[in-house]
């Protein structure tokens, strides 16, 4: 059974993030990746620009059942663009803004692409980033291996995640959820229960 680290990875727009087990306590710091600091405020505006995207498309909170609550999405995704766009820097791959273009036009243009981040728990500003962090991470789990079959992809989506949590660990303040590891978030008495599969699956 594939973790919920994995179904995360494998997601057809952006794929998962490694996030250590380590907590941070330090005052308004959501997060560290690496040694980038995403503070409180930084998430709670991405948070706010989700909501005003989501009126703009006619679209609700519920309607995307998640699963998780919208600052862990967030703060999930946030996390994963700066984790891969690091690591693929030390890596060796470059993505270039016209690669990132031709995505967006692939996925049917600006207004379809922001459906889609909206879907995947991305607020629009987050674009350019979340996309090469996609392009970053289907380059890297090519060259380990990943062939048309499932199982190989999810061999090379593992090797990958290993090696970017050792090279770019990220932790994050546990204010905002309990983090496994294996499974990704998992219930606490704040959030709730977090379903076993989501809407990325």
């Amino acid at each position: 059974m594939k973790s919920n680290r994995v179904r995360m990875a494998v997601a057809a727009v952006v794929a998962g993030v490694a996030l250590s087990g380590c907590g941070v306590q330090q005052a308004g710091t959501a997060a560290y990746v690496g040694n980038y600091r995403i503070s409180s405020s930084e998430l709670d505006a991405q948070v706010r620009e989700f909501h005003k995207a989501l009126a703009r498309n006619g679209m609700t909170e519920r309607q995307l059942g998640f699963g998780l609550s919208l600052p862990q999405m967030v703060l999930y995704r946030m996390a994963n663009a700066k984790q891969f766009i690091e690591y693929g820097k030390r890596a060796g791959v470059t993505i270039t803004q016209r690669q990132v273009d031709d995505t967006v036009i692939a996925r049917g243009g600006d207004k379809e692409m922001e459906k889609i981040l909206l879907v995947n728990g991305i607020p629009p500003s987050m674009r350019d980033d979340a996309i090469r962090a996609m392009l970053i991470q289907q380059t890297l789990v090519q060259r380990l291996g990943a062939g048309q079959d499932e199982e190989s992809q999810n061999q090379a989506y593992r090797k990958l995640v290993e090696q970017a949590d050792a090279a770019v660990p990220v932790r994050f303040n546990p204010r905002y959820g309990k983090w496994d590891p294996e499974r990704g978030f998992v219930p606490d008495d704040r959030f709730g229960a977090v379903p076993t599969e989501g809407p990325l699956g």
